[in-house]
């Protein structure tokens, strides 16, 4: 660690910053938030364009919505009695319990959630057939909001980060710390949604 300098690790990444890109808009298909607050890390560091970085997360997220999509439709036409459907539903229901009423909500805030619920929202909006339309329209949005928000976090990390230290151990210590408290916070956001939801379900209707 100690022959690692941020000058290193900034030519290095720009080196390879093809690669990078194409990592990018791989991780955001498999997972999300961690990979894009690092390509904001690195775009403020210079070692990639964060134009490009943001159309690599586009192109990455607009992927995973049309399999996510294209796996539910799949799984209504063949497997829809199968166990894990019925999974699959009880964890949208847990989180979005007002899904099939408002359709076009529960998909734009899914993005936000914890990790996971994404994907099982994606692909029970598939599986519920959610007229294409309503679906583009919901994940456009969301996605265009969520790609700006996580990329500037990471960006405006890095640009703290640095502010404070330039030693390599010091930073690895601080995004360490920056993702345990972000993934706090994603944790307390989740139990809000799920106190609203319950306050919901028990106010009496008219």
């Amino acid at each position: 660690m100690e022959h690692i300098s941020i000058g290193a690790i900034r030519h290095f990444i720009e080196v390879h910053a093809v690669i990078v890109y194409f990592v990018i808009f791989v991780g955001v298909i498999f997972e999300g938030e961690i990979m894009v607050v690092f390509a904001g890390i690195f775009s403020y560091l210079g070692s990639i364009n964060v134009f490009i970085a943001l159309i690599s997360i586009i192109f990455g997220g607009a992927t995973k919505s049309f399999l996510g999509y294209t796996i539910g439709f799949y799984l209504n036409k063949h497997h829809s009695h199968r166990p894990f459907i019925n999974k699959i539903e009880r964890r949208i229901s847990y989180f979005l319990p007002k899904f099939n009423e408002r359709p076009f909500w529960s998909i734009f805030v899914s993005r936000f959630l914890i990790l996971g619920i994404g994907w099982f929202t994606i692909v029970f909006s598939g599986y519920r057939n959610i007229p294409l339309k309503l679906y583009v329209k919901a994940e456009g949005y969301s996605l265009a909001l969520w790609s700006v928000l996580m990329l500037s976090l990471g960006y405006f990390f890095g640009y703290t980060a640095l502010s404070i230290s330039r030693d390599i151990r010091n930073i690895l210590l601080m995004i360490l710390a920056f993702f345990i408290l972000f993934f706090i916070l994603e944790r307390i956001v989740a139990f809000v949604v799920e106190l609203l939801n319950v306050k919901e379900f028990s106010e009496p209707e008219e």
